[in-house]
């Protein structure tokens, strides 16, 4: 029938052939059974666009970055420090000192300086040593460098004396220990000594830089900023932004001044290994460090003299306690630090003995004239290098009495500490940098001190990691305005080797 015939001719109906459909998912075959294409291969392409237009664009970017610091770094890099011959200055700063606290005469050392003088050219460059012999050793790697002992610069602060307060007032510090590369009696030490020096060094600047030794400078350095503080008139000070944020910098801030610690605009700390200072400024910071000092002596004064008190009102207390009428030190058989937590030494003697308060003056600027003259606690030998003519300063003393007793090896920071106080109180006298124009390691962060231990392969004394030209063309590569060279940091160097005691990596000639 008519029905069953055009029922018939419907493709696969009733067992009726079927008509092959392409898949989508197989290519067709043209000619001698070749591929003509599919959407897979069509995706492929578009995939293959998009990466190279990607790939173009990072080119791009890289080159537009890094293109004008390859020509700058041609155009610069035909002296640079480590060179033979000595680099002519780049830059000129007549006006301001430089202060870095070396603890030996380095390698390092001599390529930072060289490198101040060429990128900075201060007037003068004040290096604070370990002795006298390494005086003389600085005092040849330039013609203005001038050298001071550490233990001679601030009356009544030296290595042992810091050494002596870190075991009285905690029960754990271990003032020998070693980390990375340092001694913790001497890091708190270097700490004081720059925060001290703005009283202490000779004619030394208003102004002043202070600056880390294992930092080489890798451009032209720029001390002031073009902009003038609306309050003063001056030019303003640049700040260095980028450093890492350590809580326990804030917990010593916070109990020497009652503030909380400032932060870079950018969320990072001002612990970037060199900062300008201006030392009145350092001044009012020492006078707060003092009067919180004092107001916590008088509090622990107030207390212990009430429970005094209550003790002789009842004369059985009093033979339990040892109150028999005779004159005590309190401080001694409480045994109470000056942070109020119970200690497992001597005590602190800051009660009943003749040197709490010091001599009675309220103003800032009394506190000021005698800071110096007095003391936390009369020195009782010369052994071990303490002063017995001076005390430590009032101020140097409240930092140590304000440390985390949990974690001394990062209890307080020189640079998170002054420039908090700015922020706070003089923010109109410095211009913030926006962003991170320096590294602590010589081939950025991403490989650490791993581009120490890679640069000593160029390292122009054999066995020690010292950095060389070459080293310093390749870190002037990346753009950054000054980097580390921390040996200290790196084990393989051999920085606390005992043959490397007084001096690393110096030819003979210089020592």
């Amino acid at each position: 029938s008519l029905c069953s015939a055009s029922r018939a001719r419907r493709p696969g109906f009733m067992g009726s052939p079927k008509l092959a459909r392409p898949s989508p998912s197989r290519p067709r075959k043209g000619k001698g059974g070749r591929s003509v294409g599919n959407g897979k291969a069509t995706d492929k392409g578009v995939a293959a666009l998009l990466l190279l237009g990607v790939t173009a664009l990072c080119v791009s970017v890289w080159t537009s970055l890094y293109v004008p610091r390859l020509l700058v770094w041609r155009q610069g890099s035909g002296c640079v420090p480590g060179d033979l011959s000595p680099c002519l200055p780049e830059n000129h700063h007549p006006d301001i000192d430089v202060v870095s606290v070396a603890v030996k005469p380095t390698c390092v050392t001599k390529i930072a300086i060289d490198s101040i003088n060429q990128y900075i050219a201060p007037r003068r460059i004040h290096l604070i040593t370990a002795s006298e012999g390494a005086c003389e050793v600085l005092k040849k790697m330039a013609t203005n460098v001038r050298c001071h002992v550490q233990d001679g610069l601030v009356p009544g602060l030296t290595k042992a004396a810091v050494a002596k307060q870190l075991k009285t007032w905690y029960a754990n510090a271990d003032p020998g220990s070693g980390y990375l590369g340092r001694e913790l009696s001497g890091w708190y030490l270097q700490q004081l000594l720059k925060l001290g020096a703005a009283r202490h060094v000779p004619d030394l600047s208003h102004t002043f830089l202070v600056w880390d030794p294992d930092m080489i400078v890798l451009e032209p350095f720029s001390v002031f900023s073009k902009q003038r503080s609306g309050a003063t008139g001056k030019d303003r000070v640049m700040r260095h932004v980028g450093g890492y944020v350590i809580a326990e910098y804030e917990y010593a801030y916070e109990k020497l001044t009652g503030e909380k610690l400032a932060l870079a605009p950018d969320g990072s700390s001002y612990v970037t290994h060199q900062m300008v200072f201006e030392r009145q400024i350092a001044e009012e910071l020492l006078s707060v460090f003092s009067d919180a000092w004092e107001d916590r002596i008088r509090e622990e004064a107030v207390g212990m003299a009430e429970k005094v008190s209550s003790l002789l009102e009842n004369k059985d207390d009093n033979a339990a306690y040892g109150v028999d009428g005779r004159k005590h030190n309190v401080g001694v058989t409480n045994k109470v630090g000056v942070i109020g937590e119970k200690h497992n030494t001597r005590g602190v003697g800051i009660v009943g003995g003749e040197y709490v308060g010091g001599k009675q003056t309220t103003s800032r600027e009394g506190r000021l004239r005698r800071d110096d003259e007095t003391g936390f606690e009369k020195p009782q030998s010369t052994e071990g290098g303490v002063d017995t003519h001076h005390h430590m300063p009032t101020w140097a003393s409240a930092v140590l009495a304000s440390l985390n007793p949990q974690r001394l090896d990062l209890g307080f920071s020189e640079y998170a500490s002054y420039a908090s106080y700015v922020a706070t109180h003089h923010p109109g006298t410095v211009e913030v940098k926006e962003h991170r124009a320096w590294t602590r390691h010589p081939l950025g962060p991403f490989l650490g001190s791993f581009g120490v231990r890679f640069l000593s392969r160029w390292s122009p004394v054999v066995g020690k990691c010292c950095p060389s030209a070459f080293s310093v063309r390749a870190m002037k590569l990346l753009g950054y305005q000054y980097g580390g060279f921390e040996v200290g940091h790196v084990a393989s160097c051999g920085y606390d080797a005992p043959e490397n005691k007084d001096t690393y990596g110096l030819p003979e000639t210089t020592t």
